[in-house]
Parts: structure tokens; C-alpha cells; sequence
């Protein structure tokens, strides 16, 4: 880009030819879509492609423009139709699914390390939201530490389960039903805690509503709430940590 302006100021190009030029850095416009190519290298976090309410041609056609330009497409929401159109699509790159999420790589190429995040899941039923977070931080470059079926049911086991991640620079709590597990988590360690509760439980619990007011409203001081089941938002928010961490030079 800065050759770009450069240009510009020598005359060499005019400012509508410079701008067309940056916009073709930025974005990729498709017949219904608009890829966002920068956005890896603005926030640290690539664009995820979500599969729910868009038309498998819709999602094979933005895939397959991402992978193409960057060499490797996340792709979320996803049903067995989507899954079963990509796989169909893509069948000799590197996939990998977790849940509704799934990554297509073009190459086995490793990403650069960044740092740890723990996820810690209050029940056994929360794992598979934690199993899309884990897919995702995993191919972004952090070592991920599980520690599962911790809730606060007995008092012993968000112990146990703090002795796995203890170490970690971020955790991620999932929880559902009450949801208070992730300020419990969050007032026995210094680490930043992300706290994603899910859709698990019955009646006043509210399919995840009950945990997230549980989390909104908690008096430990600093936890991070994302919405309901956003396990994509939470990869997202430990990434943005983990690169803040090595930007300062805590790597």
C-alpha cells in the first residue's frame, strides 16, 4: 500500500487508479458477497465464514474465494448439507471439523505458535462447544489444554480442574444451566477468563439465558462474556489476547 501512495505522490498513478489498486488489497467483491482479505491483518483474526442462512452455492462460492486467496477458509454454522456440499467441494485439501465448524486448509503448513488457552467446561454437555473453540485456536497457532466436566456442582472439581490449566495465558469457561463456573474460575487465578455460556439446561434456565445473566451480572471483576454458544467469538477474543501478549513482548 505504501508503494501505492507512493505512486500517487511521484504522478505516476492517478488517485482513482490508486484507490481501485487499495481496494483490491482490502476486498474481493463475488456476484453476492464481499470478502474482508485485510481483516487477518487489521484485527488479528481472520473473517469466518458463516454457513447458517446463506445457500450452499452461497457458501461453496465464498469458500472457495477465501481459500483460494489466503489458503485456508473457516467455515461455521454449518448443517449436514453445507458440511456434505464443502466436503464434496474440497476433497483433496485438509479438513478438519469440530461441531459445526470447519476448517479447509490448502496446505499442512503450521502456523506460528502463540502462546496457551485452557478450556475448561462445566459439563460434559458443554464439550462440543469448547471442541469448536479448541479447532479453531488450535489452527491459529495457540496450544490449547483441556480441562472438562469441572462445574461447581462439587467444590472439588474446578479445583481439579484449574490444576490442568493453571498455566495457561487465557482461559475459556463453558457453562450452561446457572452458568456460575466462569467467575468462580475467574476469582481463584489471574489469567484473563472468557466466559461463553451455552444453550444447557431446562425451563427458567432459558436454553442459556439463565448462564449468561449469571455472567453478565457477576461481582468478580473482569470476566469477558460473549453470547450465547459463540465459540467462534471467544477463539476470536483469546487470539486477540495471546497477539497482545506477544506484542508486548511476553512471548
Amino acid at each position: 500500500m505504501q508503494e501505492i501512495l507512493s505512486a500517487v505522490r511521484r504522478g505516476v498513478l492517478t488517485e482513482a487508479e490508486a484507490e481501485t489498486r487499495i481496494m483490491a488489497i482490502l476486498y474481493e467483491r463475488g456476484e453476492d458477497f464481499l470478502l474482508d482479505l485485510h481483516r487477518e491483518k487489521r484485527i488479528g483474526f481472520p473473517e469466518v465464514v458463516y454457513a447458517a442462512g446463506k445457500s450452499v452455492p452461497q457458501v461453496l462460492a465464498i469458500a472457495a474465494a477465501i481459500l483460494e486467496e489466503k489458503g485456508a477458509v473457516f467455515v461455521s454454522g454449518l448443517d449436514d448439507e453445507r458440511e456434505s456440499a464443502l466436503r464434496g467441494r474440497f476433497p483433496d485439501r485438509i479438513l478438519r471439523q469440530a461441531g459445526r465448524v470447519l476448517v479447509i486448509r490448502a496446505d499442512a503448513a503450521a502456523p506460528a505458535p502463540l502462546g496457551t488457552v485452557g478450556l475448561v467446561t462445566a459439563g460434559t454437555s458443554d464439550i462440543p462447544y469448547a471442541r469448536e473453540c479448541g479447532l479453531i485456536l488450535s489452527e491459529l497457532g495457540a496450544e490449547v489444554v483441556e480441562a472438562f466436566d469441572a462445574g461447581a456442582a462439587g467444590m472439588h472439581r474446578p479445583e481439579l480442574g484449574l490444576r490442568t490449566v493453571r498455566n495457561a495465558d487465557v482461559l475459556i469457561v463453558f457453562a450452561g444451566m446457572e452458568g456460575v463456573l466462569p467467575p468462580l474460575i475467574a476469582s481463584l487465578t489471574p489469567q484473563p477468563v472468557i466466559a461463553v455460556p451455552t444453550p444447557i439446561g431446562y425451563g427458567h434456565g432459558g436454553l442459556g439465558e439463565g448462564a449468561l445473566c449469571t455472567m453478565l451480572q457477576t461481582c468478580v471483576p473482569g470476566v469477558l462474556v460473549v453470547n450465547i454458544g459463540n465459540a467462534v467469538g471467544a477463539a476470536a477474543g483469546a487470539v486477540r489476547i495471546l497477539k497482545a501478549i506477544r506484542k508486548g513482548g511476553g512471548e
